[in-house]
């Protein structure tokens, strides 16, 4: 049935009367929360939309968010049909009500959404390099974090060797060459222990490090009972991937942001061509 506007108008202002929920468990006599278009939500249908989202508190603001959500799914239904769209496949809605753990209805309006997106506003987002370098300087397990390259000697019980050790590396001595001989733990028979994030280093061993060039050697540094002393090989990043192999993530990525900023500019766009009316 299609409602004109006058008589909606009166209807609401009567079905008004009734008090707005507030709190959790407040009990409420039925009555229209809002109408969009020819749609009528009622107070009913907002906690039965809770219910099988799992909303677990019912109160103001979470009834205001849930009917936020049946108001814009109620003009994208609208808008879909409107277009000439194709009915939404049942089993394809299953699959996405599993996958996204909620009920049918909200599936079918994803769906629908999605749908609307493709077709409005998938061709007009454009991605360039600019916008790919950026997003790529901006994450740290894109470009790695400070780093550094570093070989290790390690004295247990120090009586006096990390002195002797380090009088022998200044003589000339290699130091790999002495670790082989001095250094109380080996990595597979070396004394190079890889790259190493600066934020995963000791306080003691960054401060230690601060400055050093490569092939400087710095220490002893005592650390739980230990002595270190270390070599820098050389200064760079780690942990990071080179923008060529996630060049095609990042578009993704973007494409998929772009798009629903596009998309949520043009839904901002149709709700406000359409009649909408929230009494809550």
């Amino acid at each position: 049935m299609r409602w004109n506007r006058p008589f909606m108008i009166a209807t609401l202002a009567l079905a008004f009367l009734a008090p707005a929920p507030a709190v959790q468990g407040a009990e409420m006599i039925d009555g229209i929360v809002a109408v969009v278009d020819d749609t009528v939500i009622m107070y009913s249908d907002v906690i039965r939309k809770m219910r099988d989202l799992g909303v677990e508190r019912i109160d103001g603001m979470s009834i205001r968010q849930t009917l936020q959500v049946m108001v814009e799914d109620a003009v994208v239904a609208g808008v879909y049909r409107r277009m000439g769209l194709p009915p939404v496949d049942e089993r394809t809605a299953q699959q996405v009500s599993r996958d996204m753990n909620v009920d049918i209805v909200s599936a079918r309006n994803f769906i629908m959404k999605s749908n609307i997106m493709d077709l409005m506003v998938k061709s007009r987002v454009v991605i360039t390099e600019s916008m790919i370098r950026e997003y790529y300087d901006s994450r740290p397990d894109y470009r790695g974090v400070p780093a550094l390259h570093l070989k290790q000697i390690l004295v247990g019980e120090d009586d006096g060797r990390a002195g002797r050790i380090m009088d022998e590396i200044v003589s000339g001595t290699p130091f790999d060459d002495v670790a082989r001989r001095s250094s109380d733990l080996l990595v597979n028979g070396s004394c190079d222990i890889g790259w190493v994030a600066l934020d995963h280093l000791a306080p003691e061993v960054r401060a230690a490090l601060e400055g050093a060039s490569p092939g400087d050697v710095r220490g002893p540094v005592r650390l739980d009972g230990k002595t270190l002393i270390y070599q820098l090989v050389e200064r760079g990043t780690s942990g990071g991937r080179r923008l060529e192999d996630v060049r095609e993530e990042i578009v993704e990525t973007l494409r998929e942001k772009h798009r629903n900023e596009a998309f949520r500019h043009w839904l901002d766009m149709t709700l406000a061509e359409h009649y909408i009316g929230i009494f809550l």
